[in-house]
């Protein structure tokens, strides 16, 4: 998989995780399944404008297939407590969204803006491709994404090669392999 490829690969999962602190404080306009927060605790603070779930918290979004897991979640609402304007994951973060993964100490999410910044050794996979650094912040808007390191911990990216027959826009009958094309109608 391309440098570009594994950074879409993020940018694809940390868009869905903004969309889960989004889509708790904003209507739906079409029939979905809702986004399921279970959590040890939820202190909500009408003055301060925030929701804060701690222990052992779980979003789950059945339509993206994705789960998000931390130790705790808070989310800083707009004065009215309708629009989500931060959300911040701490503690053990780890996310999934079909076959990719993340984890980290951190994860900061700005729907506003689209951007999510993952940071105290983050880690994204997908399959067994493997990126981390010490910052990872995702554009979603924009299709980017900025890994950084520092003279410690230096980005890194493994990124095993794909297999011959994984290439291959259209695999070969069985009947067919090995043997030379012949045209049709003639010798």
């Amino acid at each position: 998989m391309s440098h570009r490829g594994w950074i879409v690969a993020v940018v694809a999962l940390v868009d869905s995780v903004l969309t889960v602190g989004s889509g708790l404080a904003q209507e739906q306009p079409k029939e979905k399944n809702p986004i399921t927060i279970t959590s040890d605790r939820l202190e909500v603070n009408r003055k301060l404008h925030t929701a804060v779930y701690a222990g052992n918290v779980m979003a789950d979004d059945k339509d993206r297939n994705m789960v998000v897991l931390a130790d705790r979640m808070e989310f800083f609402f707009d004065e009215k407590m309708e629009r989500i304007q931060k959300g911040l994951a701490t503690g053990n973060v780890r996310a999934t969204i079909g076959e990719k993964r993340v984890t980290a100490d951190q994860l900061e999410l700005f729907p506003d803006e689209d951007k999510a910044v993952l940071t105290g050794n983050p880690r994204a996979w997908q399959g067994n491709d493997l990126i981390t650094g010490t910052k990872m912040t995702i554009f979603s808007k924009e299709d980017r994404a900025i890994v950084e390191g520092d003279p410690s911990k230096r980005v890194t990216a493994i990124l095993y090669p794909k297999s011959e027959g994984a290439a291959r826009s259209e695999p070969q009958a069985p009947d067919k392999v090995g043997k030379p094309a012949t045209p049709k109608g003639g010798s």
